[in-house]
């Protein structure tokens, strides 16, 4: 069995992220196809069967669990992921439409982005995830609170560089503004040369701006 989950294309709009997905030929598309992976999913993650989910017939993504699309279950793993990293807001939210115009194991899985590659890096986890738990599990079992923190650094340290190159840009474009104020000032002392006095206060004026 090849990738159970191929990430096909990614599009980052202003509120959401939409990932194209293609669910391996070989790989349950629905979830009863195997139950145990299903199971090892559940077992590692039971929190994902609190999310309000109101595709399907119930209210809670419990009640779909048992006999929905994997890439629904693909979609409530990255939206679980994002949640617990307390970097995508007070509510995550997500959704899964089947592309059938392609065929029957296309899938767009829309989720709220706060930050494209906390939601990307998402993603990328679950599918590791899908990976491990239909393909027999073993060791080592993905750590979620590793992952998680894994991907609340990644988002800090990309934030970081953010600033830093910020920062850099602004020092940048104030030694700019300084060499622009030198010049400005020993162009008024050159005008103002009538006295010591008059190129002295020149001079001053402009460096104090």
């Amino acid at each position: 069995m090849g990738q159970i989950i191929e990430i096909q294309k990614v599009t980052v709009g202003p509120r959401y992220l939409t990932a194209r997905i293609r669910v391996d030929e070989e790989a349950p598309l629905f979830t009863n196809e195997d139950l145990e992976g299903t199971t090892r999913v559940y077992n590692l993650m039971p929190q994902i069967c609190d999310h309000a989910c109101f595709g399907d017939a119930g209210k809670t993504f419990r009640d779909a669990l048992h006999a929905t699309e994997v890439a629904h279950l693909f979609e409530h793993i990255s939206v679980e992921l994002i949640a617990r990293t307390g970097l995508g807001g007070t509510i995550s939210t997500g959704r899964t439409t089947p592309i059938t115009s392609v065929d029957t194991r296309t899938f767009d899985i829309t989720l709220d982005c706060p930050d494209d590659a906390l939601v990307a890096g998402a993603l990328s986890s679950a599918a590791w995830i899908l990976q491990w738990a239909y393909t027999g599990g073993g060791n080592p079992e993905p750590g979620i609170d590793a992952i998680v923190e894994g991907l609340t650094m990644l988002v800090k340290s990309l934030d970081d560089a953010s600033e830093s190159g910020n920062n850099s840009s602004e020092d940048a474009e104030l030694l700019n503004q300084t060499d622009s104020k030198n010049v400005t000032a020993n162009s008024a002392s050159d005008i103002t040369t009538s006295t010591d006095d008059a190129t002295a206060i020149a001079s001053n004026t402009v460096d104090g701006e």
